[in-house]
């Protein structure tokens, strides 16, 4: 992967969205190291409170312990991947499907599209805009959710 975020662009136009995340707890789901470090380095002080997890396991063991009132999903992962998460987290914890934005650079599989559009959760496409990555995270309601 060259690119995960364009961090050249959108950081100027965040502030609306960077505000409205102040109060938000995030979990980022991420097995490449450098893509999980990007995005922390972005996310992390715009929120309350940022996690990380390498893979669905990891991640599932974290949602067990908390309501996150984001979650940042990558789909490819070692372990347990994303799909597989998402489907435990249905079983286990529903209210919480609403939270969760697909992020990944497989968009072109049509299993993965179908997947990413039965669950009609958000998604963005690796690489992404700092810009786009903090609207849509700006956009879900942990409330309504």
């Amino acid at each position: 992967m060259n690119a995960v975020l364009d961090t050249t662009h959108g950081l100027k136009h965040a502030g609306t969205s960077r505000s409205v995340l102040s109060g938000k707890s995030v979990l980022l789901v991420e097995d490449e190291e450098i893509v999980a470090e990007v995005i922390s380095e972005v996310v992390a002080p715009a929120v309350r409170s940022f996690h990380t997890a390498p893979d669905g396991v990891e991640a599932l063991a974290q949602v067990m312990e908390r309501d996150y009132d984001v979650i940042l999903l990558d789909i490819a992962m070692p372990k347990m991947n994303g799909m597989k998460f998402y489907e435990h987290l249905r079983a286990l914890k529903p209210y919480l499907m609403g939270r969760v934005i697909f992020i990944t650079g497989d968009t072109e599989t049509e299993g993965i599209r179908e997947f990413i559009a039965t669950s009609g959760c958000r998604f963005l496409d690796k690489p992404f805009m700092v810009r786009d990555l903090m609207g849509v995270m700006a956009g879900i309601d942990a409330g309504a959710a």
